[in-house]
């Protein structure tokens, strides 16, 4: 419970902050490509933190690194609300991906330890709480913002909630966790190596499709299917509460049916989901999102766990290579979906993400990976 809370509180404060966007972007003055430049800086330090991740996590060990980056975390997230121009937010935001990469890698390294040492299935449990959380920060976050809460406070308080959390539940239970074989191998940057490129590849398809639903499912719906504004919000709801459910039961379905089933199973769901896009039905497309989400949900969490069980790396560096090749497509999806459709239209633009999910399926198929 204490590792769920690391993931949860992860989620639900960049929730917080993903519900102010629109106050600091008003402040600024900013354009929508003026937004869509800044935000590029969050992903940036994301990734950045998570190629040094494993010597961040040598540092001080698994666990006082989550707890110790949870904190530097809640700090950074808000320094946005103190940005006074558009320089002083990319720099706000490169921290907040900074810590936010440092938090994600050192939390799923403590998961992955916990599984190794106690014989148990949490990983895709814990990502759970990630999803969750996103769902409980969006839902308070925009309760606050419309009753004019102001931004700057709203983090402030979220920085004292979570700091009392680690100090007196997340800390005592999980700083004492490390696993010495993270500390054999002295690394400036984690690169994928040939045993690992294989989930690398896999984690960057999945994640560049579940960074590109998450930008532009209310666009499509909105824009495509003439959905009006009340019911586009669906499709990334539709996507966020199938893959919570899905990461809940994860770890049970990894237990009843092996993690490669678990993953082909997931990337057929998620391709069926992803042609029902191409039929112009708001109600189709809302279980094509929902079937997607359910067949994305375990992928990730499986991979990570993978990564940190090869033999040739130590878990830091193997789970940190795979993540950062990940994140990069998370990056990258959003972009490469708007650059399609500006050429093919959006629902053709889907397709890309349909090919990358059946290059998974068949990494998977030729089992040089999972």
């Amino acid at each position: 419970m204490a590792v769920g809370l690391c993931f949860l509180l992860l989620s639900v404060l960049f929730a917080l902050w993903i519900t102010r966007i629109p106050e600091v972007k008003l402040r600024l003055g900013l354009s929508e490509g003026d937004l869509g430049s800044v935000l590029f800086f969050t992903p940036l330090g994301a990734i950045i933190s998570m190629l040094l991740s494993s010597n961040l996590i040598r540092w001080k060990g698994e666990g006082k690194s989550t707890v110790i980056a949870l904190l530097f975390y809640g700090v950074t997230m808000a320094t946005p609300l103190f940005a006074y121009d558009f320089l002083t937010l990319c720099i706000a935001l490169f921290l907040v991906g900074f810590s936010m990469g440092w938090v994600d890698i050192s939390m799923n390294a403590v998961a992955n330890t916990i599984e190794k040492v106690d014989g148990v299935k949490i990983m895709s449990t814990s990502h759970g709480f990630f999803s969750l959380g996103g769902i409980i920060g969006g839902s308070i976050g925009g309760i606050l913002a419309g009753i004019g809460t102001d931004g700057l406070i709203q983090m402030i308080a979220a920085f004292i909630t979570l700091a009392i959390i680690v100090m007196l539940i997340i800390a005592p239970k999980i700083k004492s966790i490390t696993d010495d074989s993270n500390k054999e191998q002295h690394v400036i940057f984690s690169i994928p190596g040939k045993s690992l490129m294989g989930l690398a590849v896999i984690a960057f398809c999945i994640m560049l499709g579940e960074g590109a639903i998450a930008d532009w499912s209310t666009v499509y719906l909105n824009n495509n299917l003439s959905s009006g504004p009340a019911l586009a919000g669906f499709g990334f709801a539709a996507f966020s509460a199938t893959m919570t459910i899905g990461r809940f039961n994860g770890d049970y379905l990894i237990e009843k049916f092996g993690s490669n089933n678990v993953v082909k199973g997931g990337l057929i769901m998620a391709f069926a989901g992803l042609i029902l896009l191409f039929i112009k039905s708001i109600a189709l497309a809302l279980l094509g999102f929902g079937m997607i989400g359910f067949g994305y949900s375990s992928v990730i969490p499986i991979l990570f766990s993978q990564a940190s069980q090869k033999a040739d790396v130590s878990p830091a560096r193997g789970l940190a290579s795979v993540a950062t090749l990940g994140y990069f497509g998370f990056l990258l999806g959003p972009v490469i979906i708007g650059w399609t459709a500006e050429i093919i239209g959006l629902a053709f633009s889907f397709g890309i993400l349909a090919a990358l999910t059946l290059v998974a399926f068949m990494v998977v198929i030729r089992k040089t990976a999972v």
